[in-house]
């Protein structure tokens, strides 16, 4: 069986990378709309219509015929990047669509092809560290079998894109570490720009990697000037590259950047999220909110394996720091470049993590704000796998191998399952009704679903349809085809509806998903579930 493993690498891991595509293909049209979806195709076209009036002012029209967008200096989402958002909108003013609905899938499946190609690349670091593409394709599996990351990366164009992105930054600044030179400088301060212009937070990463790389020259016995050359590229392209590829920055890039960052800690929307149980402001989090969010979200195995490779890899490292301290030299503090990947593995964990409590971030809808750390998160679940399967079962690799993927089916059973509402996941940690505790389905992304099913239950051609909850229904109404989106009116009056829509959202902090009641003249007529629990509830007037 092993023979036969080494022999066709190429057809095995080509049946998965293909398989994986296929299925993206068939289900992205699914899922439905994120509550942030519209802020996102309209950052995209604020600063498309700023570029436009810097050099083509006379097509500007074009933009407005498809939208009306403001000042991008009057616009209050500039905390986000367009590194996303803006090729989109140009994507759309190109293909100039008919219809709404292919406008948001065109999104979906390009933030699923950014997906797909980071499992890829995430394949490639994990087969270079541990020289095995079984594993490699184990950390693959990994990544794409994380219910929550999976389901979000057809609709979360900002944390999923940005961890795609960010796992292709990892990927570089190893790449850059072993061949530190002015082409791999470049090239790793392109998409660290890149990365940094959609979240500021993960400025810290192009930083990380200089100071590994000069702490790399220390340990030369032959010290040479011209080592100095790629470090210094990466310190005078990387700003340029930041503001070149983020319009907001141009006129005034550093003012403008210090604002963008300080908004990390300064949120000034007044949402509530729903935390075990009681509604806490989004501007004054305890420090264990994104571990414990994590904890609850990522299955149990993952979790188990990180844990594991966790301490060795930290100790480890405590182990040969001390030993700095005793010899003054930094000739010890990794052996290898297998081991420095450790290091950075869980630096590009534990910073963003530290940074995030200390600042006292503003976090909202879980801990998606922190998605980019998790490929370093399962890159430390893996070195737990390799852990155990050195030390217990040296001679077992296959029979190991195969139980790691065995372990898996459970959480794929549930995604398949629980399709198309996998972000919904929580792992037993959580116990039974979740909904008392934490938020379910915060994005309205259920609301497709819910929509389709009014339309196709009505016999009358346009009905009164009532949110209940603070999610935005006129904007999941973009997702489904025509022909039912004309039967849907969306009304903000309840004396007037023939149907209410209800996915427990209130991110106003007033009523707690457990509290919602059946409106008085409505019945239930379907409820959507994800372990038994609604997470979207349709009434229809009697």
């Amino acid at each position: 069986m092993q023979n036969f493993l080494k022999k066709n690498e190429n057809i095995i891991t080509f049946i998965f990378f293909s398989s994986l595509f296929l299925v993206g293909l068939l289900i992205y049209p699914d899922f439905g709309l994120g509550l942030d979806e519209d802020n996102s195709r309209v950052n995209g076209f604020t600063s498309l219509k700023y570029f436009f009036e810097i050099f083509f002012p006379e097509y500007i029209y074009k933009i407005n015929n498809i939208i009306l967008v403001g000042d991008i200096y009057n616009y209050n989402e500039q905390g986000n990047g367009v590194v996303f958002d803006l090729p989109l909108a140009f994507l759309e003013l190109i293909l100039d669509f008919e219809d709404i609905r292919q406008v948001y899938l065109l999104r979906h499946f390009s933030n699923f092809f950014m997906f797909f190609v980071s499992v890829f690349i995430f394949y490639k670091i994990v087969n270079n560290r541990y020289d095995s593409y079984i594993i490699g394709l184990l950390g693959a599996f990994f990544l794409v079998m994380s219910p929550r990351i999976f389901a979000e990366s057809f609709n979360n164009t900002k944390d999923i894109f940005l961890m795609s992105l960010f796992i292709v930054n990892i990927f570089l600044g190893i790449k850059f570490l072993d061949n530190p030179s002015i082409k791999t400088a470049i090239i790793f301060s392109v998409v660290s720009a890149l990365a940094v212009d959609v979240r500021i937070i993960v400025i810290f990463f192009p930083l990380l990697v200089c100071l590994i790389h000069l702490i790399n020259i220390l340990r030369m016995n032959n010290f040479k000037k011209g080592k100095l050359i790629p470090l210094f590229t990466i310190l005078i392209f990387l700003p340029i590259f930041i503001i070149l590829f983020w319009p907001y920055l141009w006129a005034n890039p550093v003012t403008n950047f210090i604002e963008v960052f300080e908004k990390l800690s300064n949120f000034s929307h007044p949402i509530y999220n729903f935390y075990f149980g009681e509604y806490i402001s989004a501007k004054s989090l305890p420090w264990h909110y994104p571990v414990v969010w994590i904890l609850i979200t990522t299955p149990i195995f993952y979790t188990i394996l990180f844990l594991i490779g966790f301490w060795f890899i930290l100790f480890r490292l405590i182990k040969r720091l001390l030993k700095i301290e005793v010899n003054d030299s930094y000739t010890d503090l990794w052996r290898g470049k297998k081991e420095l990947n450790d290091i950075i593995f869980l630096f590009t964990f534990l910073i963003p993590m530290i940074m995030v409590i200390i600042l006292n971030s503003s976090m909202y809808d879980g801990w998606r704000h922190l998605y980019f750390i998790y490929p370093s998160f399962l890159m430390i679940s893996l070195h737990g796998f390799y852990l155990i399967k050195n030390i217990l079962y040296t001679k077992k690799n296959l029979l190991i191998n195969l139980l790691a993927f065995t372990l898996i089916l459970p959480t794929f059973y549930w995604m398949v399952s629980n399709h198309p509402f996998q972000n919904n996941y929580f792992n037993f940690l959580i116990g039974k009704n979740f909904n008392k505790k934490f938020e379910m389905d915060y994005w309205g992304i259920s609301n497709k679903v819910a929509l389709e099913y009014i339309a196709n239950d009505t016999l009358v051609y346009k009905v009164n349809v009532y949110n209940l909850n603070t999610s935005d229904l006129m904007l999941s109404k973009n997702i489904i085809n025509k022909k039912n989106r004309e039967k849907i009116n969306i009304i903000y009056n309840i004396e007037n509806a023939d149907y209410i829509v209800n996915s427990y959202r209130d991110w106003n902090g007033f009523k707690k998903p457990q509290e919602y009641i059946m409106p008085s003249g409505f019945k239930l007529l379907y409820e959507i579930k994800v372990d038994d629990i609604p997470i979207n509830s349709i009434y229809k007037r009697k």
